[in-house]
């Protein structure tokens, strides 16, 4: 399988993670109304999709550096698939919960392991931007299933949501076949990482501890913040007076600022500005949060500061994706990736519940988003001290 064919399919892989990752909150409203039941009943399976997600991250995601990219990849689609199938026959909340673990487990493997393979595609001096546009076929996947939703659900139900997110990964599984009996991939020539039985354990020798526990906390914190912001978003724009129309449209500037925020961070990743870029990047979101928690007075501050979270926060999560495959030798670089996936799931889960608590505890929702800058600065802090070993990694880089 050559090199372009691999990158290819690794953005397929990230497109169907997309796609399954917006699938439930589709199909809620016709499965609420088929099982006679309220949307809210849904909730538990919304949580379970994202344990699940943590889960396949760092239980699954690191088992490729010792059985193969793609031998991995193909199982987390089986399961994707199968679970995708099943959730057409559920007749319970309780059964979309457990089956959407299930989902989620093969889709927190899907990321690290799509990205890990395209970054062992690419060319060094592009992995940065190259690794980073493969990420992005998430936002793609992500907003062609919001396209696709109504058509599918009027020819075939809500059940038709989920087989066409089965369909896609038995198509996807198919064109991967031809690289199963590829060989793991063997430790690099300049690592000096020690064969170890957990992977966990590899990522914290002396010489990757500290850009481990680095990585760990930026992914975690910007997911923390921006899942906070996403999840209290309707209630601020419903506060403000905006139309249901205009508050969906709020939710596509942040996807759109993050697609050009990551593209724009990889750029300045491939031209030696890692730090400088991510560092930059996280502190215009937390002044654009601080921002947003004064209640702008117009819609265009409003589109403008969201765009500027999304560029900030989310697009440095995807450009730290990319980079954070470059800072683990080829035999730990699954497991760096699967780990610090992991993470940032945990923070997304963690998230919510956290403004659910502050909103209980009476705190005003202005002093909740303007809270929310302090784990942005604290994650720039860490990028910035990334800097050193982004520096070393590049230069062993083979």
């Amino acid at each position: 399988m050559n090199r372009p064919t691999r990158i290819a399919l690794a953005s397929f892989a990230t497109f169907v993670d997309g796609y399954d990752i917006q699938a439930l909150g589709l199909a809620v409203p016709g499965m609420a109304e088929s099982m006679g039941v309220a949307p809210s009943a849904f909730a538990g399976a919304m949580t379970f999709s994202l344990a699940g997600m943590a889960t396949g991250a760092i239980g699954l995601a690191p088992l490729a550096d010792r059985l193969g990219r793609i031998r991995l990849i193909v199982a987390s689609l089986f399961l994707i698939a199968a679970s995708g199938a099943s959730l057409a026959l559920a007749a319970a909340p309780s059964q979309v919960a457990g089956l959407r673990f299930i989902t989620g487990l093969g889709m927190g493997a899907l990321m690290p392991l799509a990205i890990t393979l395209a970054a062992e595609a690419c060319d060094p001096d592009r992995r940065n931007l190259i690794v980073t546009i493969v990420a992005s076929c998430a936002a793609i996947g992500s907003f062609a299933s919001g396209m696709l939703a109504p058509l599918v659900e009027a020819w075939a139900g809500w059940q038709g949501i989920f087989l066409l997110g089965a369909g896609l990964p038995i198509v996807l599984t198919a064109a991967f076949f031809p690289g199963w009996s590829e060989p793991r991939p063997q430790q690099g020539r300049q690592s000096a990482s020690r064969p170890v039985r957990l992977p966990v354990v590899g990522l914290f020798q002396k010489h990757l501890r500290k850009r481990t526990v680095l990585v760990w906390i930026i992914f975690f914190g910007s997911l923390f913040a921006t899942y906070c912001l996403i999840s209290w978003l309707p209630a601020l724009l419903d506060k403000a007076g905006w139309p249901r129309a205009d508050a969906q449209r709020a939710a596509g500037v942040m996807a759109a600022g993050s697609l050009a925020g990551g593209l724009t961070l990889a750029w300045l990743a491939d031209k030696g500005h890692a730090a400088a870029g991510l560092t930059a990047g996280l502190l215009v979101a937390a002044i654009a949060l601080l921002a947003i928690g004064a209640n702008p007075a117009t819609k265009l501050e409003w589109f403008a500061l969201l765009f500027l979270v999304g560029a900030g926060a989310i697009g440095s999560q995807m450009a730290l994706g990319a980079i954070a495959a470059g800072l683990y030798p080829v035999e730990l670089r699954a497991a760096g990736l699967g780990w610090s996936s992991g993470m940032g799931r945990a923070g997304s889960l963690l998230g919510p519940s956290a403004v659910v608590a502050l909103i209980a505890g009476g705190f005003p929702s202005a002093t909740i988003v303007a809270a929310l800058s302090v784990p942005m600065i604290v994650c720039a802090g860490c990028a910035w001290a990334l800097a050193p070993s982004i520096k070393q990694a590049s230069s062993m880089d083979p």
